[in-house]
């Protein structure tokens, strides 16, 4: 326990006085108040895990800096991705000769609508919000692993659906 106790004390000692500042950088980056307080909190959360690790930094200003940063920018992107997706065709690739065809948005939600409640999240979480088969597995209540599967199922079954 008592190395438990010094991580404690380090990540008090060296991060918890970079809240500030972190959440300002956050606020700056991202605009909202409660995104930049998630920011915040995803980014002591990784850091106190990298502590438990064994991972010190030299720099804990730097680094708190730089984890927040990239959380926000991780964000944006992903917010960027959801944006972008508004126009009423979609292009996919259709067929084995691996042609693209124009399909319209209506038949890919109906064709969406007709998969499992899981393959359909998956996909969603995957094609539409960028995310990585670690945060669909955990939106799915699940492993990484099996996520995974989730997702191969539901693509298989959605590419046989538009080839028919």
């Amino acid at each position: 326990m008592p190395m438990e106790s010094a991580m404690k004390e380090y990540f008090a000692e060296r991060f918890l006085p970079c809240t500030s500042r972190m959440y300002a950088a956050a606020l700056a980056i991202l605009g909202s108040q409660s995104d930049a307080e998630d920011a915040g909190q995803t980014a002591m959360l990784r850091i106190g895990e990298n502590i438990r690790r064994g991972n010190l930094s030299d720099a804990p200003d730097a680094y708190a800096m730089a984890a927040v940063r990239n959380i926000c920018f991780s964000e944006l992107s992903r917010t960027q991705r959801l944006e972008a997706f508004d126009g009423d065709r979609l292009t996919v690739r259709a067929g084995s000769n691996g042609g693209e065809e124009q399909v319209a948005l209506g038949e890919v939600t109906s064709l969406m609508r007709s998969l499992p409640a899981a393959e359909r999240r998956a996909i969603e979480l995957t094609a539409y919000a960028g995310c990585s088969s670690d945060e669909v597995a955990a939106a799915l209540g699940t492993s990484a692993a099996n996520a995974r599967k989730i997702l191969s199922r539901g693509r298989k079954k959605l590419r046989s659906l538009f080839s028919r």
